[in-house]
């Protein structure tokens, strides 16, 4: 059977998909988790190691982290502004960009996964604080146009599962095994 790609619009269909089997408890867990996911997918990497990109092609380690924390800022503004205002416009950026423009490969791995962690815990904390109906407010995406907070939350804890496959692969490649 030959690879798949997958198109943008099947992309967001599966990000934002909800068969609703997890309460809001359940999801601000799986949100929770991924700090630990995240550092997880890195531990124990070389300087040398975080910087090859032995998958041609493909980001190296500190691109593909750095590309996570940038988007979880993004993700954590959505979800601070679909709870404080109503129906806020959400653009949608170009991550190759941000690849391109930013110089992700010179970034320090150990501040992209702090930035990841403080932005990932101050949702938590927030999202925690809030009613049932809060998860049913709505924003307008440049793009997918009205999402709820539910599928935000949901959306953030898919983008980082996408990815998470791509650091171990770059990881066997490497011969890094986890710790």
């Amino acid at each position: 059977m030959p690879n798949h790609v997958m198109q943008q619009s099947e992309y967001m269909a599966m990000m934002q998909g909800d068969d609703g089997t997890l309460g809001s408890t359940e999801l601000i867990a799986a949100y929770e988790q991924g700090i630990d996911d995240l550092r997880s997918a890195v531990a124990g990497m070389t300087p040398e190691q975080v910087l090859a990109r032995p998958v041609p092609g493909k980001w190296s380690t500190v691109e593909c982290v750095g590309h996570l924390a940038d988007t979880e800022i993004f993700f954590t503004d959505r979800i601070v502004r679909t709870i404080a205002m109503d129906r806020p416009l959400l653009m949608c950026p170009d991550e190759n960009l941000y690849i391109e423009r930013l110089g992700y490969q010179s970034f320090d791995l150990d501040e992209q996964l702090a930035l990841f962690t403080a932005l990932r815990r101050h949702a938590v904390r927030i999202l925690r604080m809030q009613p049932p109906e809060a998860w049913s407010r709505t924003a307008v995406h440049s793009e997918s146009g009205l999402l709820t907070l539910r599928q935000l939350v949901l959306q953030a804890v898919r983008h980082l599962r996408h990815h998470l496959p791509f650091l171990a692969e770059k990881r066997a490649a490497l011969g890094v095994g986890m710790p």
